[in-house]
């Protein structure tokens, strides 16, 4: 079937390639090129254009093609498909689902207090854990675990090591915030995403008297979103023989042996894991000082998606506690894809492979600089988007493999992270107190080679006030990608999946969120991973009927993406596709777009999402 499905999907995107381009023109100096085919005018669109109706046809040849592969290869072929597959995994009916309460699901803040005026008694509190998630069986033969990137079926039985031989880990990190109103908690995980279902299965190892005991209004659980650790959403592990046997079972009634895509020993292990970090967290919170700062990283991330719109940006929280005995804790925010570490390649007798050891790539090298200046170290994916980072600007040619630049790279954002409102003495202290892991003093003289610390701006830090504000919403996301319905259909991935009989629509339930820590941070907690045009620049958005959020709600705003879902690309209405093209007004070129076909929700996503996070932030502000 496999194979089938392959050269049918071949087949017709062959097809669509040949269609013919008729009665197009462009009118620039009144030449009027034509093209016989789609793969002619792509071979002709090299050349920058900088003409203004040639940018209009542009866009609109590009708006031509995205339609054609939505209605042909989403609508009728994967469309056809998805029809085709029966309801074999658990899903919820839809009269059933009460959005304002739900099992494993914790709203937040009652109230939300003004970020302003803390109370006359209040202090924040502060509780840090990690915790390895790797298996108790991980390493050995009798089972091997997937890698969760790209392709499936990347067995493997090793991880990545440090210089010095040590092997990696891959961790769950885990804060407990309190302002003295109730305790929050942020989980991060080293993985490519959580689905929401998995994450109510970590809240419900928390038990009630547990949240009563430490106060908790609010769990959240995050992605590191590497995509060098093991899969945590079932769609590498084995989505073949998972879809058939569940079909099966629905086929034969034998619902007891349905199967789930996610390795049911690999998600024990992270919620005991995390479960465990939660508790500890709890346990060691004392009292302190938070502190917040943001600097420019805009040389170390770039979007690779038109119209190239990324938060440049690296945000820190830094929690200072009163007793000096207790190591500070620092939050590092940053939308960038830790996947530099999934790139590398092997020669083999076979042929060339991908390297399937694990990583949480430049994640663990941050928090090693992070720990050697004596910090505990958690990091939260930003607006990842399609953001990925600009290695070149960090291994200056040093890297004998793609895993060397995302151990340079964590390196080098760990130091920035550390050292943003130092001076450049203070970071030449600081370089050589951790160690000189990035061996500044051997090679800067050397021709071509970048230190981390010369020219880095010194940036001021705020005071931040122990207020902290937070609700929660649930919210159903019309599920009109047809290949996220196949995988929700048939349990291998393991979102919740929401069917309404009446009119066999199809929904997945989510959540999100709005935060607040005193007047200094504003945070949005999305589900899925956020096309920066939407965050930062309305110019894009032409025919979407919102402008970027910032817009409304200011040049503060954070956008925290995977957070408590694995919810896919959110990309605006008018530019969304499952295969086809974006146009660049700045190189007249065509760039080819297929981010959304296998991760994504579906076409009207965004417009959705944008609306639900509006009317929450309305209701609390």
């Amino acid at each position: 079937m496999k194979r089938f499905l392959t050269k049918t999907l071949a087949l017709f995107l062959c097809l669509c390639m040949l269609i013919p381009v008729a009665g197009v023109s462009v009118n620039a100096e009144e030449a009027q090129p034509s093209f016989e085919s789609i793969e002619d005018y792509l071979a002709s669109a090299e050349a920058p254009v900088d003409d203004a109706a040639s940018d209009d046809f542009m866009q609109v040849f590009a708006k031509f093609i995205r339609w054609i592969a939505n209605v042909f290869i989403n609508d009728f072929l994967l469309g056809t498909i998805a029809a085709l597959i029966p309801n074999s995994s658990p899903y919820i009916k839809y009269a059933d689902v009460n959005l304002e309460e739900a099992e494993n699901f914790l709203r937040g803040s009652d109230v939300f207090a003004d970020p302003n005026k803390p109370a006359k008694d209040a202090v924040w509190s502060l509780g840090y854990a990690s915790a390895s998630i790797l298996p108790d069986d991980f390493g050995t033969e009798e089972y091997k675990y997937t890698r969760g990137s790209y392709i499936p079926y990347w067995f493997t039985t090793e991880v990545y090591t440090e210089e010095d031989g040590t092997p990696e880990d891959i961790k769950v990190r885990t804060v407990a915030m309190n302002d003295g109103r109730g305790t929050v908690i942020f989980a991060s995980i080293d993985c490519i995403g959580i689905s929401n279902a998995d994450v109510r299965k970590i809240r419900a190892a928390i038990s009630e008297e547990e949240l009563a005991k430490y106060g908790i209004i609010s769990i959240n659980v995050t992605a590191t979103h590497t995509h060098s650790s093991i899969d945590t959403q079932g769609v590498w592990t084995a989505p073949i023989s998972t879809l058939a046997n569940n079909v099966l079972r629905f086929t034969i009634r034998d619902l007891e042996n349905y199967k789930s895509g996610v390795n049911e020993d690999l998600l024990a292990k992270i919620v005991e894991s995390s479960a465990a970090t939660i508790r500890e967290a709890c346990e060691s919170m004392t009292e302190g000082d938070l502190y917040f700062a943001r600097m420019d990283a805009a040389n170390y991330v770039h979007d690779r998606t038109p119209p190239y719109a990324c938060d440049p940006e690296m945000y820190r929280l830094v929690f200072a506690p009163y007793v000096k005995s207790v190591d500070p804790t620092l939050i590092a925010i940053f939308g960038c894809h830790p996947e530099s570490a999934s790139y590398d390649y092997l020669t083999t007798d076979d042929g060339i492979q991908i390297d399937s050891k694990l990583s949480a790539d430049f994640v663990y090298y941050m928090e090693k600089v992070s720990n050697a200046a004596g910090y505990n170290f958690i990091f939260i994916q930003g607006n990842v988007g399609t953001n990925t980072s600009s290695r070149h600007y960090s291994n200056d040619n040093m890297d004998k493999s793609s895993h060397d630049g995302a151990r340079r790279l964590g390196y080098e954002l760990g130091y920035i992270a550390l050292s943003m409102t130092m001076t450049e003495e203070e970071r030449i202290a600081l370089n050589a107190a951790t160690g000189d892991l990035l061996g500044v003093e051997a090679n800067k003289d050397n021709e071509g080679y970048t230190v981390w610390y010369e020219g880095l701006p010194t940036v001021e830090e705020e005071k931040v006030n122990p207020v902290l504000n937070i609700r929660m919403e649930q919210v159903l996301i019309p599920l009109d990608n047809n290949v996220a319905k196949v995988l929700l259909k048939t349990g291998i991935a393991s979102n919740i999946l929401v069917y309404d009989n009446r009119l066999h629509d199809y929904y997945a339930l989510t959540e999100i969120g709005y935060m607040e820590l005193g007047a200094s941070v504003k945070m949005l907690l999305n589900p899925g991973e956020l096309m920066s045009e939407l965050l930062l620049d309305s110019t894009p958005l032409a025919d979407f009927p919102y402008k970027a959020l910032r817009d409304y709600y200011g040049e503060d705003l954070i956008v925290c993406d995977l957070m408590n879902d694995a919810a896919g690309y959110i990309e605006p209405d008018p530019y969304y596709t499952v295969a086809g093209v974006q146009y660049d007004p700045a190189t007249g070129a065509l760039e080819s777009d297929t981010w959304c076909l296998l991760v994504s929700m579906g076409k009207h996503t965004a417009s959705y999402m944008i609306g639900e996070f509006m009317d929450l932030i309305d209701s609390v502000r």
